[in-house]
């Protein structure tokens, strides 16, 4: 399957996405909001000093108790305008791609250019001791990978003969290569005990297959002629992995369960037990950019068992859960992390909403003005990483879900140049 001229074509489109990311932002406070939403919605006022919120529910008033949400600013960092950042699971290191010059087709798996590329990584800590301070950088023709682990981050170069290789940048500095081989590996992504996955295709084009490696065994997984199998996302509840398959226009969302060895298993991709149609009309740009918002944990934050992805087609945020059926989330939004069984933190493009999930469906209630875009850590359930984008910069804070006290606010703090 080669996506070249697909992959051109839809170049513009892409970008259009990309470069709203920038646009996203707005101030965090007590102002009228816009929601660009037709869901049904409740309206929170500040919270006030006894942890009481006044919410407005279908034009009629009425007070409910909710324990304060705390969004405490970090640092400031440039930004691309293009690649969403990787935050590591423990929550303390953070890595923005702040400039690059690769291009659409080269970021999701083409050959490298005749003119080639340059890019800039930056790692920086997110530690509440040291906020902003820089780790490391990384600097050439390398693009900001899918996963990042409490070691380091991924990154994955591509070659003019169509290969691509694929490797970790130690937050302290150091590169350790993972695959450098004849084969085109893209859209790595790694577990929080350093199991990784990535899909390949030969340098001239045809079928990606799903690559799976764990504590030095490495195991293909060939799907049906025809069909490529992308993006895969390693299961918060560790049980098994998802990915995505493509077939012709057609994709499905599938659920690979861990074997015995902690792998799945070899023929796992020849007929998937659990899988829900996703579009009908997909290719290699909409399943890559499917999954953009969502890179590390947030695909499938600790212990759940859900997957979140955008979807093009809708225009918003969808979750999977093995076995069931795929659950749109609120129009308009572009991102989202689910924080527990009945609820999912959703980006808008003006407003952060925690929307309720399931046969608890009701009601999304507004948490922060402006567009924050959040990602899980193994910390708890309830401490996140969130950051915003303005003007090829990126705000970065922590963001804590019912704290027991409040906390002081510090003054973000800017990245030393």
């Amino acid at each position: 399957m080669t996506e070249t001229g697909n992959t051109h074509r839809a170049a513009h489109a892409a970008a259009l996405f990309v470069l709203g990311a920038a646009a996203w932002a707005s101030s965090v406070g007590c102002e009228s909001q816009r929601l660009s939403t037709k869901e049904r919605l409740s309206l929170t006022s500040d919270v006030a000093s006894d942890g009481t919120r006044t919410v407005v529910i279908d034009e009629s008033s009425v007070i409910v108790k909710r324990t304060r949400m705390m969004l405490t600013p970090v640092t400031q960092m440039p930004w691309d305008g293009q690649t969403l950042p990787l935050v590591s699971p423990d929550g303390r290191k953070m890595v923005v791609q702040t400039s690059g010059t690769a291009t659409w087709a080269e970021r999701v798996g083409d050959p490298l250019g005749p003119e080639g590329f340059t890019s800039r990584m930056e790692a920086v800590s997110l530690a509440g001791d040291t906020p902003g301070l820089p780790l490391s950088r990384l600097d050439g023709p390398w693009v900001l990978g899918r996963g990042a682990s409490d070691e380091g981050y991924l990154v994955e170069r591509p070659r003019n003969d169509g290969g691509r290789d694929i490797a970790m940048q130690r937050w302290s500095g150091s590169l350790v290569p993972i695959v450098q081989d004849e084969w085109c590996n893209a859209f790595a992504t790694v577990a929080r005990d350093g199991t990784l996955a990535w899909s390949r295709r030969d340098p001239e084009g045809g079928d990606w297959q799903l690559v799976c490696r764990r504590d030095g065994v490495t195991r293909v997984l060939d799907g049906a002629p025809g069909s490529s199998w992308l993006m895969p996302v390693f299961g918060g509840d560790g049980t098994g992995m998802f990915a995505f398959r493509l077939e012709g226009g057609s994709l499905v969302v599938a659920w690979l369960p861990f074997a015995a060895d902690g792998l799945p298993a070899a023929d796992a991709t020849r007929a998937p037990a659990m899988l829900a149609v996703v579009s009908l009309k997909a290719n290699l740009t909409w399943v890559v950019r499917a999954l953009a918002p969502v890179s590390g944990l947030a695909a499938s934050p600790p212990t759940r068992e859900r997957v979140a992805f955008w979807v093009p087609d809708a225009g918003r945020m969808a979750l999977w859960a093995p076995g069931g059926s795929v659950e749109q989330l609120l129009e308009g939004s572009f991102a989202a992390t689910v924080v527990d069984a009945d609820n999912a933190l959703v980006t808008m493009p003006d407003a952060l909403m925690r929307e309720r999930l399931g046969a608890s469906k009701s009601r999304a209630e507004l948490m922060a003005s402006g567009a924050w875009i959040t990602r899980p850590t193994t910390m708890s359930a309830g401490e996140l990483v969130a950051f915003r984008t303005a003007r090829n910069r990126l705000e970065v804070a922590r963001l804590v879900l019912n704290p027991e006290a409040p906390a002081d606010s510090p003054a973000p703090a800017s990245n030393p140049r």
